[in-house]
């Protein structure tokens, strides 16, 4: 009975112990391969596992300026109404091609018409009073002749056919002042394009474009024959265009379609961008090029190249970086160590930049800043000419100083 009661209780402390030495051993275990990965780095044997490198290799650089824009018509007039007015016709349609002086839309006459009916009424009254003024100061002219009128009463009548010839032209000439504005009520094409009306109803009120926001826009017209990209180029970048530069322009709704264009006007004084407040110059590139497809609005990039070599030795643009006094160095590989070696760049694109002297092809530098390297990069002198490698591998200077910084990574020279 005490055997049979000693048996189970023997068998699961051996149990308890079995897994006991399993779960210690797998935590061993564990702790050693994680030991592995972090020592490397810790105590720094092997940092150069965890820089990521690459390899110096011909390329083609092409150093760009990148902006965007909208495309817009190369002549294009805005329809604005001069006069105030309510819509009560609408004559034509968004994407019409009108012609010169054809009707877009018409504003109610009715205001207009009655005052001009009470203006003519006022007229006539003036002649009739210059007709009367005229025959009394006719008739006194008689009896001055005679010297049977006084020269108070002669001189009063003539500055009164004065006055009265004077509201008579007066009264003429507001009814030509109303008459034009009954013409303005008429909104024509000032030109031939194409109509780009806005969202407008009729019965709508619209205001005069002589209202101090500017008045009602009604749309534009256009001619679609010739577009043009107006885009916004800094002020450090502006300086390096020239009128006459070609473009390439690709719109974003149609990617697949890429169009050639040249500047045709740089502005001469700067504006304040409405997104970051910072100072940018417009500058206009007419498309030479059309398409149907293309539309005034359509957001577009416009792509300036500024210089742009074929074949030529290139490293990443983060595997270059600088000192504060704008001497370029890269960490190279040698062997199982990094060394700080001065180049000389070029030109450079949003990926790799142009290395003139100092690496050779296959040469491998790092990406990011090695461990070894902290504090400030001192002075380089100028770059060594290179040296051809007999066993591939590359002796550190024995006398150089450790050089270790932090700088920053040049982006374009």
């Amino acid at each position: 009975m005490s055997s049979a009661v000693t048996s189970p209780s023997r068998t699961k402390t051996i149990f308890r112990w079995s897994l006991s030495v399993v779960v210690l051993a797998g935590l061993i275990w564990g702790g050693r391969l994680v030991w592995k990965q972090i020592s490397p780095g810790l105590f720094g044997a092997k940092r150069m596992e965890k820089i990521p490198t690459a390899k110096a290799r011909t390329a083609t650089i092409s150093e760009e300026i990148i902006a965007v824009g909208r495309l817009r018509a190369v002549f294009s007039t805005e329809l604005r109404s001069e006069v105030n007015g309510r819509i009560i016709k609408i004559l034509a349609v968004d994407g019409q091609k009108v012609e010169r002086d054809q009707e877009i839309l018409r504003m109610d006459q009715q205001d207009l018409l009655t005052q001009i009916q009470e203006i003519d009424r006022n007229i006539e009254a003036a002649k009739l009073k210059t007709l009367r003024a005229k025959r009394d100061h006719e008739r006194l002219i008689d009896l001055q002749n005679r010297g049977v009128v006084t020269t108070k009463d002669f001189e009063d009548s003539r500055i009164t056919l004065s006055l009265s010839e004077n509201d008579a032209a007066v009264s003429e000439a507001r009814a030509a002042n109303l008459r034009d504005k009954l013409t303005k009520t008429v909104i024509r094409a000032p030109h031939a394009g194409t109509l780009l009306l806005r969202d407008l109803t009729e019965g709508q009120v619209i205001t005069s474009a002589a209202a101090q926001n500017g008045g009602t826009l009604l749309g534009e017209v256009a001619d679609l024959s010739a577009l043009m990209v107006r885009t916004n180029i800094n002020e450090i970048d502006v300086a390096r265009l020239r009128v006459a530069d070609v473009a390439r322009v690709r719109v974003d709704s149609i990617r697949s379609v890429q169009l050639t264009g040249a500047i045709k006007r740089i502005a001469t004084s700067a504006t304040e961008s409405s997104v970051d407040r910072t100072r940018v110059f417009p500058v206009d590139v007419y498309l030479e090029e059309a398409d149907d497809r293309l539309r005034p609005g359509m957001s577009a990039t416009v792509m300036f190249t500024l210089a742009r070599v074929e074949d030529t030795l290139a490293v990443p643009l983060s595997g270059v970086f600088s000192t504060a006094e704008s001497a370029r160095y890269v960490f190279l590989k040698q062997g199982e160590i990094f060394t700080v070696h001065q180049v000389e760049t070029g030109i450079a694109d949003t990926r790799r930049v142009q290395v003139l002297s100092g690496l050779e092809l296959n040469d491998e530098v790092a990406l990011t800043r090695p461990l070894e390297f902290e504090g400030e990069i001192p002075v380089l002198t100028a770059a060594p000419a290179p040296k051809a490698r007999s066993a591939g591998k590359r002796e550190p200077d024995p006398t150089a100083p450790p050089m270790p910084s932090r700088s920053g990574r040049s982006s374009k020279p």
